[in-house]
């Protein structure tokens, strides 16, 4: 039943004129909905009357209202129909090519989906098979340890460039003070030359 609601929402949202979801949809005053740019071609070439593109209602006068809210509806269904077909997707992926049955194990071996008919062939014959949610489990946690790892390298080298930057910032002022000191020193230098 579910299904069969969002196949009448989306056909609600489909513009009869280019059979597709509507774009920035306009509604006329007989109360159907068409996309700006179709209806607008429609009626470019008419001057006196001009009828509905669907239901040949005469309109005596272009009066083309955007529907901000019939746009919104629009952009749910698109949203349905994209989680729609990316479920559907997923359920072709879940299933065995070569058995048509659903993965529902893992091979360690080969590292890849199997189902039960496949770890019974000689192919996968010694290997290490788990059910896929403690294969998920188990390589979780292998990849947080990793996690953690590369966390502890980070915040060494964040260390390491915060001393880099002290000393940095350390030598610099070291510099200035030597810069001037020598400056000072060269001006009295002058000053001791004119005065000879």
């Amino acid at each position: 039943m579910a299904v069969s609601l969002v196949f009448t929402l989306q056909a609600e949202v489909i513009c009869p004129i280019c059979l597709d979801y509507l774009n920035d949809p306009f509604t006329i005053i007989c109360g159907h909905n068409f996309c700006a740019s179709c209806i607008k071609m429609s009626s470019k070439n008419l001057r006196d009357n001009f009828p509905c593109p669907f239901c040949f209602y005469p309109q005596e006068e272009r009066y083309f209202r955007v529907n901000s809210q019939l746009g919104r509806l629009v952009d749910l269904a698109t949203l349905l129909h994209r989680s729609e077909s990316s479920e559907m997707r997923q359920e072709e992926e879940d299933m065995c090519e070569e058995h048509k049955q659903v993965l529902s194990l893992f091979c360690e071996d080969e590292q890849k989906l199997v189902c039960l008919l496949c770890i019974q062939s000689p192919a996968h014959h010694g290997h290490l098979v788990r059910p896929v949610q403690e294969a998920a489990l188990h390589h979780r946690q292998r990849l947080s340890h990793y996690v953690e790892a590369l966390k502890k390298q980070l915040a060494k080298m964040q260390k390491l460039v915060v001393t880099q930057d002290r000393k940095l910032q350390g030598l610099s002022y070291q510099i200035r003070r030597q810069r001037d000191q020598l400056v000072s020193e060269m001006e009295q230098l002058n000053l001791l030359v004119e005065c000879e």
